[in-house]
C-alpha cells in the first residue's frame, strides 16, 4: 500500500465541542470502555432507577478537578454532556466553575498544532461537530413541552453559560419515577466557532460545521446529549425549532463573506442534522426503552421517518436563499441514516446496526433518493447538495467471523463481502448516478464496533489460525479497500475520528493521528517482536516522522508569519497569502 491510499477526503473532530461518552472511559478494570456503543444502564424497576453505576466516561478524564470537587461528585461516572453538567451542580460547582471546566476542555482538546498535523497528514478537511447550543450576538427562543404537556421555553443568551433544555415530556421527567433533573446544555459562542475557522484556513484546511445534537435530543446514542433519555424534538415544535437553529446558522454562515473574509474560506460547508432520529427504526420495530415508560407512548410515535425527511427538507429551501454560500463553493452536506426505518431491524438482529447490507433495504433507499432527488435538481446535486450516508461494519452481526480467517485472501473475501458492496451499489440504490455528489461523513477501520473483539484494534482478539498475523495491516488494507471502493464510486470519506487521547483501546482503529502519523505507527512497529520483515517499515517510519515533523514546524511557522503579518502589515499579508506560498503548502499527498 502507498500512504496515500489510506487518506480520506476529511477527518471529523469528535469528542471537543460535542461529548461522547466513550472518548473519555477508562482503559482498564470493570468500568472500561472498549464499546463504540455504550450498553444501555440497567433499570431497578422497584425503585425506578437508571443504574448510573453502568455508565462509562469519567469526570476525571476530561475534568481536572480539586480534590474537594473529586470528593464531592455523588459518583465517578457520566453518561452524556447533561448529566455531565447535572453531576457537577450536585456537587456544588458554581455555574462559573461549570463554564470554566468546560472550556479548559474546549481549548485544549484541540490546538493550532492539530490542524498543522490534520494538514501534514495530507489532509484538507475536518468534519465539525456541534450541539444545536450555540449562542449568537442576540438571544433566540426554543421551545418544548414539560412533563404535565405544557408549552415551555428557553432562552439562548449570548456568551458561554449553561442553558437549560425546555423538553422534560419524557417518563424520565416523572416526579413519582425517575424523577430526573433537566438536560442541560453548555453554549458555544459562535465566536469560538468562527475561529476554529480562522485557524482552519491559516493551515489550508476546511470546516464541515455539522449539528450532532438538538434540544430533548433527535437521536438514541450517547452523542445526543440526553442518553439514557428518550430523544424528544421530534415530539413537539419539530418544524419551528430546527428552523430557528439552521437558519441561526446559516445567516452567520453567510455574514462571513463580508465580515470575516478568512474564515468564510476556512468553512466548508454544513450538515444541518447528524443520524437524524438514528434508531427510531429499532424503538418502532420492538419498543424499545432503557427505563419503564409508565404507560406512554415511545419515542418512535412522534415521527415517522418521512416526517423526519419533512423537517430536515427545511434546511434546503433556507440554503437556497443564501446564494452567496452555493456561489462561493460552500456545501451542504445532507446525511440521513437508514435506522430511522423499522425495515433494518428484524428479530434476529435488533441490537445490531449493520443496516446498509441488510436484504430487504432496498425500499429504504427508494425513498431516501426518491425524497433527495424529488427535493433537489440535478445541478443542484452536482454543485452544492451532497447526500451523505454513513456506513460502518463493526455493528454487523457476521464480523465475529473475522478471528476464524486463516490468510489475507480470506480477510480480503470477508472485507469484499461485509464492506465494499455498500460503496459499489450505493449510487444504484439511491438513483444518483455521477457527477451528482455522495458522501459517508463517517466511517471507520474497525472489525468490531467492540475493541476486545475487532481483530484490527490492537487490544483484540487474534486468528490463530493465521500465522504472521498483523492487526495493523490488516486494518491498512481494510481502510484502503474502502477508500478504493469509494474513490470508484465518487463518494467523499470523512474518517470518524480524528483522534481519542483518553482512552487506548480506541486510538487502533478509530483514532486517525495514530493511524496515520509516523510516530505512533513507528511505536506500533517498535512493540512488536523483532523481525527481518519489518525492517523496511520500521526505516520508513523513522524517515516519514522527520519528514512529517519538520513539515509541521513549517505550517506553523508559516501560520505565524501569517498571523503577524495581518496585525502589522495587511498589504504584505496579501502578497505573501497569494503571491509567495510555497507549493508545499498546496500539496495535498503531503504526510
Amino acid at each position: 500500500l502507498s500512504r496515500q491510499d489510506l487518506v480520506p477526503y476529511g477527518v471529523n473532530i469528535g469528542g471537543w465541542f460535542c461529548l461522547e461518552d466513550w472518548f473519555y472511559s477508562a482503559e482498564t478494570g470493570p468500568s472500561a470502555g472498549h464499546c463504540v456503543k455504550t450498553p444501555e444502564p440497567g433499570y431497578d424497576a422497584e425503585k425506578c432507577r437508571v443504574k448510573t453505576e453502568d455508565y462509562v466516561a469519567d469526570v476525571q478524564k476530561i475534568f481536572k478537578l480539586s480534590p474537594e470537587e473529586a470528593r464531592a461528585l455523588p459518583r465517578p461516572r457520566f453518561g452524556c454532556e447533561s448529566d455531565l453538567i447535572n453531576l457537577l451542580l450536585e456537587a456544588g460547582l458554581s455555574h462559573d466553575r461549570i463554564v470554566k471546566l468546560f472550556w479548559q476542555h474546549r481549548r485544549t482538546y484541540v490546538m493550532p498544532v492539530d490542524f498543522a498535523r490534520i494538514r501534514a497528514m495530507g489532509i484538507r478537511r475536518v468534519r465539525l461537530p456541534l450541539t444545536w447550543c450555540i449562542s449568537y450576538d442576540t438571544p433566540y427562543t426554543i421551545k418544548g413541552k414539560s412533563w404535565q404537556g405544557k408549552d415551555t421555553s428557553t432562552n439562548v443568551l449570548p456568551g458561554s453559560g449553561i442553558v437549560e433544555d425546555p423538553f422534560t415530556n419524557d417518563p424520565a421527567f416523572d416526579p413519582k419515577g425517575i424523577n430526573a433533573p433537566s438536560d442541560k446544555w453548555l453554549s458555544i459562542p459562535i465566536a469560538a466557532v468562527e475561529a476554529v475557522l480562522e485557524t482552519a484556513a491559516s493551515y489550508g484546511v476546511e470546516v464541515l460545521i455539522d449539528l450532532h445534537a438538538f434540544p430533548g435530543g433527535s437521536s438514541a446514542g450517547t452523542f445526543n446529549g440526553i442518553w439514557p433519555w428518550n430523544p424528544r424534538f421530534w415530539s413537539a415544535h419539530r418544524e419551528e425549532n430546527f428552523r430557528t437553529i439552521i437558519c441561526r446558522m446559516l445567516d452567520w454562515m453567510e455574514s462571513l463573506r463580508s465580515s470575516n473574509p478568512r474564515a468564510f474560506r476556512g468553512l466548508h460547508g454544513f450538515t444541518p442534522m447528524n443520524e437524524p432520529a438514528h434508531l427510531r427504526g429499532l424503538h418502532d420495530a420492538w419498543g424499545c426503552s432503557t427505563y419503564d415508560l409508565r404507560g406512554a407512548k415511545g419515542w418512535s410515535a412522534d415521527a415517522s421517518a418521512s416526517d423526519v425527511l419533512g423537517v430536515l427538507a427545511i434546511s434546503v429551501g433556507e440554503f437556497r436563499r443564501r446564494p452567496g454560500l452555493a456561489a462561493n463553493g460552500k456545501r451542504l452536506v445532507m446525511n440521513i441514516i437508514e435506522t430511522s426505518w423499522p425495515q433494518c431491524f428484524g428479530a434476529a438482529d435488533k441490537n445490531s446496526f449493520g443496516a446498509s447490507l441488510k436484504e430487504g433495504m432496498e425500499g429504504v433507499y427508494e425513498d431516501i433518493g426518491s425524497w433527495w432527488r424529488g427535493l433537489t435538481t440535478p445541478s443542484e446535486r452536482q454543485q452544492w447538495a451532497v447526500l451523505d450516508i454513513h456506513n460502518y461494519i463493526s455493528w454487523n452481526p457476521a464480523v465475529g467471523g473475522f478471528v476464524d480467517i486463516k490468510d489475507h485472501g480470506e480477510f480480503s473475501g470477508r472485507i469484499n463481502d461485509l464492506s465494499l458492496p455498500f460503496f459499489r451499489s450505493l449510487r444504484d440504490r439511491l438513483g444518483l448516478p455521477k457527477p451528482e455528489l455522495l458522501a459517508t461523513a463517517e466511517y471507520s477501520g474497525s472489525t468490531d464496533q467492540d475493541t476486545f473483539n475487532s481483530i484490527t484494534s490492537g487490544v483484540g482478539r487474534k486468528p490463530t489460525a493465521f500465522p504472521g498475523f498483523k492487526w495493523w495491516m490488516a486494518r491498512d488494507a481494510f481502510l484502503a479497500a474502502q477508500h478504493l471502493a469509494a474513490r470508484e464510486a465518487s463518494i467523499d470519506m470523512w474518517f470518524w475520528t480524528y483522534h481519542i487521547r483518553k482512552n487506548v483501546n480506541y486510538q487502533g482503529e478509530w483514532s486517525l493521528q495514530h493511524i496515520l502519523s509516523p510516530w505512533p505507527r513507528l511505536t506500533t512497529i517498535l512493540s512488536c517482536p523483532f523481525q527481518i520483515s519489518n525492517c523496511r517499515a520500521l526505516g520508513g517510519e523513522a524517515l516519514r516522522c522527520i519528514y512529517h515533523g519538520a513539515y509541521m514546524g513549517l505550517l506553523m511557522l508559516f501560520a505565524t508569519v501569517q498571523a503577524l503579518f495581518r496585525l502589522f502589515g495587511s498589504n504584505v499579508a496579501a502578497f505573501v497569502s497569494t503571491s509567495a506560498t510555497p507549493a508545499a503548502f498546496t500539496d495535498d499527498t503531503a504526510l
